[in-house]
């Protein structure tokens, strides 16, 4: 992506960690390890492993990025070119040490150990970013526990509710997300290593032996078995991440939606030059969430190429395998941006109590009518009460009156309610159900989880 896109979507830290040099490091850091791990196991010597991690300490520096990226090219990945690099770089201090490097491995184990680093390194960016922002929903939820709003069904005025439920349920969708991605990590922060066709026959007996250590060095999990053409766990990552975006798409559809001129009921922070418009002084537009749903627009596209990647040939894929080097890192980079705007949005959300009270009132009533007919229901039965109630509601909207102006002149309705009784039915704050007790729950499975 252009940089001057980059800080719209992107976020800094894993934009770095899939960045070029990034990746050659990662590269870099397995084959070091490959080594390591071939020379505790007997396969190559100690000197040899010692001199190619001393060679590889500077190796970054010296490669040639603008050969290696015309090499790549030709060669169809860039662990080919890479491995060249390397093994001449560490040629200048011990030639006799650069006849180990890569030894019996093949491209895919370095670039797929090198894309689980990666994912590692982002996975735990993106984990500090949903604790964060599954802390402040609870403290909001907390704060607005009991600020009534409308709630909203097929874009109409429904039920009251309370803005602190719906910030609760945003906490609990980041605790599934943070418990989605716990679960997961054992099984895809995996290490590669299979040789050319992933019997690593070229380690004779040893290929279990090395795996393992292999492994323990990099602080991944060994595989069982070679998985150069099983990719769900590349899959598994990915459809995670999607799942994330999907649910602050969501987020940022809510509040986009609550700043229309006309509900006005939150706002995304303020700052100079955000949300303005270049014709329009008065504009102020939700820029936050339009960064939001565009990186939820895109991720399911990108879903779809991690998905198709899945069908591959035998051993290693043609083509298949190579699609995910454009797709994973676009689809880390998208969840964590769109995770950094939406904890800026957490944090600084302009609540308008006013507004919501406003919204509330411009039904004139209807918006109790379901309150009303449950009230009515045990005394006449929900049918004749559901008609009675509609009914009313029909004369109110027909009248241009309050429903309970109406309602009061009922005499089936009046008979059972005395005024006060009506108020009382009438107040959206009385017919909010077990809201509080859902926010408890959220708030009580934070403090468990912190025990």
């Amino acid at each position: 992506m252009s940089q001057l896109y980059a800080s719209l979507f992107y976020q800094a830290d894993v934009t770095e960690i899939f960045s070029d040099r990034a990746l050659l490091s990662y590269m870099i850091q397995a084959e070091v390890a490959l080594a390591k791990a071939q020379a505790q196991v007997g396969v190559i010597p100690q000197s040899a492993a010692a001199i190619i991690a001393q060679a590889s300490e500077q190796a970054l520096d010296q490669i040639d990025m603008e050969a290696l990226a015309t090499a790549t090219a030709l060669a169809g990945n860039i662990a080919i070119p890479f491995v060249k690099q390397l093994t001449a770089i560490v040629k200048k201090t011990d030639e006799d040490a650069s006849r180990y490097v890569h030894w019996g491995a093949t491209s895919q184990d370095i670039l797929d150990s090198a894309c689980i680093l990666q994912c590692r390194d982002a996975l735990n960016h993106v984990e500090s970013q949903l604790q964060q922002a599954y802390q402040i929903a609870l403290a909001q939820a907390e704060t607005y526990r009991h600020q009534v709003m409308i709630g909203r069904t097929w874009l109409q005025q429904a039920l009251p509710i309370t803005f602190g439920h719906k910030l609760a349920r945003w906490a609990s969708v980041f605790k599934r997300d943070l418990d989605r991605l716990h679960a997961m990590k054992a099984r895809v922060l995996t290490v590669q290593l299979g040789g050319a066709a992933g019997s690593l026959a070229s380690l004779l007996d040893q290929g279990s032996a090395v795996v393992e250590a292999y492994a323990a060095i990099l602080e991944l999990t060994a595989p069982h078995c070679t998985w150069h053409g099983e990719r769900d766990r590349i899959v598994e990552t990915a459809g995670v991440l999607a799942i994330i975006v999907g649910n602050l798409g969501k987020m940022a559809r809510d509040w986009s939606l609550l700043m229309q001129t006309e509900i006005a009921e939150v706002f995304e922070p303020t700052a100079k030059g955000r949300g303005g418009s270049s014709t329009m002084p008065h504009k102020r537009n939700p820029v936050a969430a339009a960064t939001i749903l565009a990186a939820a627009n895109r991720v399911p596209a990108l879903m779809s190429s991690v998905y198709q990647s899945m069908v591959q040939e035998h051993e290693r894929s043609l083509g298949a395998w190579h699609a995910e080097w454009l797709s994973i890192p676009e689809l880390f980079k998208l969840c964590a941006g769109a995770l950094e705007r939406t904890i800026d949005v957490l944090q600084g959300i302009e609540v308008h109590p006013d507004a919501m009270q406003r919204n509330i009132e411009c039904t004139h009533g209807l918006i109790m009518a379901e309150a009303l007919m449950m009230a009515l229901a045990p005394k006449i039965g929900r049918l004749n009460a559901h008609h009675l109630v509609e009914t009313a509601c029909q004369q109110a909207v027909a009248q241009q009156r309050h429903l309970k102006a109406v309602v009061i002149e009922i005499s089936e309705i009046n008979h059972y309610f005395s005024a006060d009784q009506l108020e009382q039915i009438f107040e959206p704050a009385s017919y909010l159900g077990n809201i509080q007790a859902q926010i408890d729950a959220v708030l009580q499975e934070a403090k468990g989880e912190a025990k």
